[in-house]
């Protein structure tokens, strides 16, 4: 991601209407899935501003890695000495030791190697670890948001299963999310593609910066964030986003 792409996430996540929801959906899918674990290891795999950080510290002692220098900072910055942090890139800078958690939210996207990467995370969960990542779903969902933030694909279950299968890991259960607001999302990035871009304009992210006092900003965190009650129990047939739980083992 450019670098002042950071800059608006450290100033954004903590209350714009989808960090807030996707921290809700994320932070039930774990509640659901994780099994109980004495002193659990947590790593976070392209941590960014370390919006997530604070939620996966409930779950147990975490380590985040990320690639950008300038992100890292912002993380730093913000959350201060109380989290292990490291930068470097997956596969090749993975923490040393083996994690019972790893998570990669909204990463995977932005890897060309994605199995490569897969890879790598398989090599540090311990035998009985989890993966659980999310990613945006549907490749006829591309737009400007996409390019800007370097994106090199967008997911569907079954592209998502066969990275995860060719690097040796099992998918245990999958959802998409963001249902409730993906007709409206589709619609306006389906009418991006045919109405007249402006001359000279620049591909843009759809976050913007809000003081999250708006009332807009408000109905569409309640809205996105209702999802939480239904997403970790049954596998949604369509989403905006794709939520996983893999493991390095088929279970029985």
């Amino acid at each position: 991601m450019e670098a002042h792409l950071y800059e608006e996430m450290a100033k954004t996540e903590d209350h714009h209407w989808w960090f807030r929801g996707r921290r809700h959906i994320i932070e039930a899918v774990l509640r659901q899935h994780l099994p109980p674990v004495a002193q659990r290891r947590i790593l976070d795999v392209g941590c960014g501003t370390g919006g997530n950080l604070p939620l996966l510290q409930r779950f147990g002692q975490v380590v985040g890695l990320e690639g950008s220098p300038e992100a890292l900072a912002l993380c730093r910055q913000r959350l201060g000495p109380d989290f292990s942090l490291h930068q470097g890139q997956i596969p090749q800078d993975i923490p040393s030791g083996r994690f019972d958690l790893v998570t990669a939210f909204d990463v995977l996207e932005h890897i060309p190697d994605a199995e490569g990467a897969l890879r790598g995370i398989r090599s540090a969960l311990t035998p009985d670890g989890l993966l659980v990542l999310t990613v945006p779903a549907f490749g006829f969902l591309w737009s400007e948001h996409d390019t800007v933030h370097h994106h090199q694909r967008r997911y569907t279950v079954d592209m998502l299963t066969a990275q995860l299968t060719a690097a040796g890991l099992h998918l245990r259960w999958s959802s998409y999310f963001n249902s409730l607001l993906f007709p409206p999302i589709a619609a306006v990035r389906l009418l991006q593609r045919v109405l007249p871009k402006p001359r000279h304009g620049m591909p843009r992210s759809d976050v913007k910066v809000t003081d999250g006092t708006d009332l807009t900003n408000q109905v569409l965190e309640a809205v996105f964030s209702a999802e939480r009650h239904v997403v970790p129990r049954v596998s949604l047939p369509f989403g905006v986003s794709l939520i996983a739980v893999a493991s390095a083992e088929v279970s029985n």
